[in-house]
């Protein structure tokens, strides 16, 4: 999920060329203040797209939430990320006001989706209340970034192998998967010129739970492709395990032995996990290829 900021529909533009899975149309920090209502507005002028849009709005403190919600809602954009998310209540109304905007529009209730980004300690505390304050509550996003809120909210030490956001980060991620979320993300890597340290940070991430990365320069995006597809090799080895179980199963027996492992319905449910990530990332791939050829 690429961030561009709404105040640059030209940064918009290549955001949506750049073969990014989702494009994030800012309208919070890398907006000026005096920017602000005109990004807003120009939320309407948003092209249509197969890359889903979502849009991060301002936070309740700032005064200026509510407008946010209500452009975004009207500008047909697949979902809304709410910065700075701490209250779950909020979350309720944010939820009723957009169910409100989708019948005036014709819209399906309930498919604008809604995402918490967790950017305090409060925030990680009530991640599990966040997660369930709405069934358009799709995913959450950890607030991951150097010198960000929440590394100056916790006043611990940022790294790329994140031994200061450790514990942050885990809880975040228990807390989403025992809500039942199946895509968390970790949030922004800063430096976007340091790919080397990007790779480090994605690998933690991918290996506590976490499915993808938010990224704010074009040239992140293969990166954070790289680490979260899992490799071919992997995902054949997946592939033939469910195939041998499902024959198994088939034959009245749920555990077998693959490759010198046992098998059984729980290492299944993990390799069909794989598999589908895997597709996912071949869609996406598709799809950036038929806009490069639509381009040229």
């Amino acid at each position: 999920m690429l961030f561009a900021p709404a105040n640059r529909p030209d940064l918009v533009g290549k955001a949506l060329a750049s073969g990014t899975d989702a494009v994030l149309v800012d309208l919070e920090d890398s907006v000026p203040l005096e920017a602000k209502v005109a990004a807003r507005n120009g939320l309407r002028d948003l092209p249509r797209t197969d890359v889903p849009m979502y849009v991060r709005v301002n936070g309740a403190e700032t005064g200026m939430l509510w407008e946010d919600v209500v452009a975004a809602g009207q500008a047909d954009v697949d979902g809304i990320v709410v910065a700075k998310a701490e209250d779950p209540d909020l979350f309720g109304r944010i939820d009723g006001a957009l169910t409100a905007l989708e019948i005036a529009s014709g819209r399906t209730p309930g498919s604008i989706h809604l995402i918490p980004l967790i950017e305090s300690a409060i925030g990680v505390r009530q991640t599990y209340a966040l997660c369930t304050s709405a069934p358009r509550v799709v995913s959450v996003l950890f607030g991951s970034g150097e010198q960000g809120d929440l590394v100056a909210d916790l006043g611990c030490e940022w790294t790329p192998e994140g031994t200061g956001l450790m514990h942050a980060r885990s809880e975040v991620l228990l807390a989403a998967r025992a809500a039942g979320i199946q895509s968390p993300m970790d949030a922004v890597f800063m430096n976007f010129r340091d790919h080397d340290a990007l790779r480090v940070e994605c690998g933690l991430a991918r290996r506590l739970g976490y499915v993808g990365k938010t990224a704010i320069h074009p040239g992140q995006v293969p990166v954070i492709h790289e680490v979260f597809t899992p490799p071919a090799g992997e995902v054949e080895r997946q592939r033939r395990i469910v195939a041998a179980f499902d024959e198994a199963v088939a034959a009245g027996s749920a555990s077998i032995s693959v490759d010198g492992r046992m098998v059984d319905y729980a290492v299944v449910r993990t390799a069909r996990t794989v598999i589908a990530r895997a597709e996912a990332a071949e869609r996406a791939s598709r799809r950036t290829a038929h806009q490069l050829e639509d381009a040229t």
